[in-house]
């Protein structure tokens, strides 16, 4: 893990701290201040916790000085991708941050600690993270603190508000005005308030539920707290600092729906837990210690669980649907039997566990034990399972997330059920003055809900296939051989959409939990649900659907984006027959540039391992893979013929594992590029010992990887006997005088054996590096992405050590690559 960095409080920080009402001499404020405190502390002091019934729940472990676990914030490079789904995301970025082990950590209590730079504290602070990674419950933790007197005391007043409550006013109203309605205790004070703008904060969460348009780039007008102004104009003109800019505004934000970074002196990003928190969690979450290490000890050793459990909503997920594996009341029985299956391992099988605990707990109240079969269980809940995966399913194809009363009785849901029902844990109630909306407390439970809806209602194998082709690719037959559950109104939607893959890319979720959802009735898990038998080709099934996917990766022309969501849809399904098919059609894999977290590392395994081939290339280069995604890949490695790795972040261990896939009496790599990783002498040791027995390597490419003097000691011996590699790259590492003098040995020993040992040595390396320099020009990302700097830094120390004062073409175009390098640094 990265070295965490907390910003300093400077000693005039921590004196203001102690004067609260420094701004303000009225003696009439201390009683509403105080009632706003004492209010602020009874909405904010506990957890909302569905798995406990429903909403707020009053025992002593949902306190939030209990339940809440601290998260990791750092700042934001603000270089995601809002087109993607957000849990990919977070887990790329997460995958980005913490291999290079240089973030900065900032615990929310100090988002607004002065600045390094000027010594001041931000007057805007914007914070982003994906749904469910923490934002409303750090910022609720902010206010909690202040109200208890423990943090952010500069400040007289702190006011919460909420977009999803500002979506009811359509009124132009002034900022006095909206202060007033939402805290009316405060009204008779709130000019007194206005009037010393610098003792205010102002937290405004969730603009992305904001359903007014901003315009951030309009005119800046000269209003006052007291002039009327449409919303969502008095929002823009309150976040940019044009009205009251001498307050301070915290803003939280989905990435799908940002504000400008220019408006803000510090942008930070929510990453959710770190191990320990996971962990920590876990502690909280369960009374039984031994329960707890259990949970977070089989978390911790699945990858798809590990990556999603750094999601706080996500772990509290895992943690209710492991709990019936884990239970440590020996009167219950065998836990492991009550739902008759093995603990969850996939995605899909984490929400199934989830759902079926959720229903078990409240359905079976007075009616049956924990020992009432499943089957049982999904029975006495399917209409209401029906009814949310039908709201679910059709909102989802039109991009809804928040349903109003009349939406719920539409699809036959009773509002009033959902205290007293297992809808608790899984619709959430927004209720205001005027009004209440509803939702699905996480987006992916939406998505869950939609795939098992459409999994239990559709029973032929052309309906699925037809329906996979819209859901994946936006393809849709001729209106008279629609298949159920899409019709003509949805192909008008998907139409509609800005682009022809946006509506897929909403689905790639949707479409994983389908297939994971389809085994699962394959297996017999959704019966009290699904009409049997499941389909009338019955065992033939899974080989047609292995059919289907054989034939996209055959013929069709796709992203890597959409390739990648294939291979993830294969291992939710985890049906050999399927995966057999589809698997040998793979015949090279482009992967450049994509971001790939462990768990996409553990698909492309999962997939890759049924394939009886040798992988002609697998190109992962600036993927951001790291030693353990690395690992994951680890078994299929030695059947890729070229093999690029190049700047992932990888160590001496993945040399190690490389050194072993060398060694292999299977091995078939021919080509291995591994330079821009820090490899170091040890790791490069490895690799010269590995390939003094290996015999298929033809080149190497090693360039910037840390190989020292030291990291030469075994070369001369090793690849002189290597009989098969015939080009070797080490240019751009300081390998001293004596590593030098070895190279020259290797030269005489080995006279086929083409190395390069600086960028001046070749014209096709020096135009690599002019290329690449190029695309860090176009794509300022890569820059702090994979830590091109310190790779940029030695280039110049290789070109600078070379002797480059000649006027042959090699010279010129080393001269042309240093000047490039030194003019991208000095703009970076």
């Amino acid at each position: 893990m990265g070295k965490s960095k907390e910003f300093s409080v400077t000693q005039e920080t921590k004196g203001n701290q102690m004067h609260p009402l420094r701004n303000v001499k009225s003696p009439n404020l201390r009683v509403p201040i105080s009632t706003h405190k004492n209010t602020l502390l009874s909405q904010t002091e506990r957890m909302i916790c569905y798995s406990e019934g429903g909403g707020e729940v009053s025992n002593s472990r949902s306190h939030i000085e209990v339940r809440y676990t601290d998260l990791f914030v750092t700042e934001d490079e603000d270089s995601m991708e809002s087109s993607q789904h957000e849990y990919f995301n977070a887990v790329t970025r997460r995958a980005r941050i913490y291999a290079h082990q240089s973030c900065l950590q900032i615990r929310p209590q100090h988002l607004l600690d002065p600045q390094e730079v000027s010594g001041r504290p931000p007057k805007r602070v914007k914070v982003k993270g994906i749904a469910g990674i923490g934002k409303s419950v750090a910022v609720q933790r902010l206010m909690y603190e202040w109200a208890l007197g423990k943090n952010l005391r500069e400040f007289t007043c702190v006011f919460g508000l909420r977009f999803r409550e500002l979506n009811l006013i359509d009124a132009p109203m002034s900022l006095l005005e909206l202060l007033g309605t939402r805290f009316q205790y405060l009204r008779d004070v709130l000019p007194v308030l206005l009037d010393s703008p610098s003792s205010l904060l102002f937290i405004l969460d969730g603009l992305d539920e904001f359903k007014h348009h901003l315009n951030w780039n309009g005119t800046d007008k000269d209003i006052g707290f007291d002039t009327k102004v449409p919303i969502s104009e008095l929002m823009v003109t309150l976040i940019k600092g044009s009205l009251l800019p001498e307050s301070s505004v915290i803003l939280t934000t989905r990435p799908s729906s940002d504000a400008p970074k220019r408006f803000f002196q510090r942008c930070c990003v929510v990453l959710g837990f770190e191990e320990a928190q996971v962990r920590q969690y876990a502690q909280k979450y369960y009374s039984d210690p031994q329960v707890a290490e259990n949970v977070y000890n089989y978390i911790a050793m699945n990858d798809s669980l590990f990556v999603l459990s750094f999601i706080p909503l996500y772990c509290h997920i895992i943690c209710t649907a492991l709990s019936e594996f884990f239970s440590a009341n020996e009167e219950e029985g065998d836990s492991r039997r009550s739902l008759e299956i093995s603990p969850p391992r996939t995605v899909s099988e984490v929400y199934y566990c989830y759902l079926v605990t959720a229903v078990k707990h409240h359905a079976l109240k007075g009616k049956a034990d924990r020992s009432t079969p499943k089957s049982k269980v999904l029975s006495l809940a399917k209409r209401q399972l029906t009814a949310l995966g039908r709201l679910a399913y059709e909102n989802l194809l039109k991009g809804n997330i928040l349903f109003e009363r009349k939406d719920l009785e539409k699809f036959g849901l009773e509002p009033q059920e959902i205290n007293s029902t297992f809808l608790c844990q899984v619709l959430v109630v927004i209720k205001e003055e005027k009004t209440e909306m509803f939702s699905f407390f996480h987006l992916t439970m939406q998505e869950y809900l939609a795939a098992l809806y459409c999994a239990v209602n559709l029973s032929k194998e052309g309906d699925i296939l037809q329906a996979l082709n819209f859901w994946c690719f936006g393809e849709l037959p001729s209106p008279s051989s629609y298949p159920p559950l899409i019709s003509h109104d949805q192909q008008l939607d998907h139409k509609n959409t800005d682009n022809d893959s946006k509506l897929e890319k909403s689905l790639q979720m949707f479409t994983r939990f389908f297939m994971g959802v389809i085994r699962a009735r394959l297996e017999g898990q959704l019966e009290g649900l699904a009409q049997d038998p499941f389909l009338e080709e019955g065992q033939v099934f899974p080989v047609q659907l292995g059919q289907w996917f054989q034939d996209q990766l055959r013929g069709r022309q796709m992203s890597n984006e959409v390739a990648l969501n294939l291979f993830h849809c294969l291992m939710e399904l985890h049906i050999q027959e399927a995966t057999s098919r589809a698997a040998p059609e793979i015949k090279r894999l482009h992967l450049f540039k994509m971001k790939l977290s462990v768990v996409d590392c553990a698909a492309l395994h999962y997939v890759l391992q049924f394939s009886p081939h040798t992988l002609e290339e697998l190109n992962l280069g600036y993927s951001n893979i790291g030693n353990r995604g690395l690992d994951r890949l680890g078994p299929i490695l030695h059947r890729c013929e070229t093999l690029y790795l190049r700047y992932n972040c990888l160590d001496k261990t993945a040399a190690i594992l490389e050194s072993a896939v060398l060694k292999s009496r299977e091995c078939q790599v021919k080509k291995l590029y591994m330079c821009g990783n820090n490899l170091g002498p040890d790791g490069v040791l490895e690799l010269w010992s590995a390939l003094e027995q290996n015999t298929t390597i033809e080149e190497l490419y090693l360039d910037i990887t840390g190989i020292t003097e030291r990291g030469t000691e075994n070369i001369v011996n090793c690849l002189s006997k290597n009989t098969s590699l015939k080009t070797l790259t080490i240019a751009g590492n300081d390998i001293g005088t004596a590593g030098r003098a070895r190279i020259k040995e290797l030269r005489r020993r080995c006279p086929g054996l083409r190395i390069i040992g600086n960028f001046v040595d070749d014209l096709g390396l020096l135009q690599a590096y002019l290329d690449w320099v190029q695309e860090i020009r176009e794509d300022p990302d890569q820059m702090n992405a994979v830590k091109n700097a310190d790779a940029l830094q030695s280039v110049l120390k290789g070109l600078r050590v070379a002797d480059t004062d000649g006027e042959g073409e090699n010279a010129i175009k080393a001269k042309e690559l240093e000047a490039q390098i030194l003019e991208l640094l000095q703009a970076t």
